[in-house]
This record gives C-alpha cells, sequence and structure tokens, in this order.
C-alpha cells in the first residue's frame, strides 16, 4: 500500500516550506511557488495524490519524503 494524501495536506506542506500560491492554471491547476521554483498541483475534487504524483512534486521541490511524512504526523 502507497502513500496518499489530500492535496490540502500537500499545500499546507509547501505552504510550511516557503511555498505560496502564484496562480490558477487553467481550471484544475494551482501554481506554487517559492520564489526561485514553481510546482503546479492538479487539484480534481477530494481525489487523493498518489505516490507517484508525490514522489514527483517532492523532487522538483527539493523536499524529502521523511519531511513529509514528519508534516503528516502532526
Amino acid at each position: 500500500m502507497g502513500l496518499a494524501i489530500k492535496p490540502r495536506e500537500m499545500i499546507k506542506f509547501l505552504e510550511e516550506n516557503g511555498y505560496k500560491f502564484l496562480r490558477a492554471k487553467g481550471g484544475s491547476h494551482h501554481i506554487y511557488s517559492n520564489g526561485t521554483h514553481s510546482i503546479p498541483l492538479p487539484i480534481h475534487g477530494s481525489k487523493d495524490f498518489g505516490e507517484d504524483l508525490i514522489r514527483m512534486m517532492l523532487r522538483e521541490t527539493g523536499l524529502s519524503k521523511k519531511e513529509l511524512l514528519k508534516h503528516l504526523k502532526r
């Protein structure tokens, strides 16, 4: 069983790590940026982010899975 989280949890995690909402692209992609890196988040209602998407987002932001898991335990 893989890791899956709600989009709002990923948004909270990114915001805690310096990312801010930049703009909405189309109807379902929100762009978050920390000033040097931008990342699109596909927001499709209440559908969870799967492990592959989470891994891609962490790789793009330079944040670790360990940091994410620590955030989720709060």
